[in-house]
């Protein structure tokens, strides 16, 4: 699963896995999961606890109130126990 990710908050470049991430403040970069959790606990703040990919690639069995960066949207969604949501409008989504 592919993970949407920030640095701290003056920016970062941090090497996981033999693979180097550099991202400025206020931006987001997209990391494998397992990479994730290490720059997670190097300060680096997850943005959606279900990942980020695109509306085909969403999650097909999610908890009540799980995140989901969906990219072809291009916003967060929510996930109300039923169907996803725009946590905005509460719109279907």
């Amino acid at each position: 699963m592919t993970m949407r990710i920030m640095p701290p908050a003056n920016g970062a470049t941090t090497t996981v896995n033999g693979r180097t991430y550099t991202c400025a403040a206020g931006s987001t970069v997209d990391v494998p999961d397992h990479d994730a959790l290490v720059l997670e606990s190097n300060g680096w703040t997850l943005v959606a606890q279900h990942g980020a990919n695109t509306t085909a690639l969403r999650p097909t069995n999610p908890v009540k109130n799980s995140t989901y960066l969906d990219t072809t949207l291009g916003f967060v969604i929510k996930f109300d126990g039923k169907v996803w949501r725009n946590p905005v409008s509460g719109a279907a989504v």
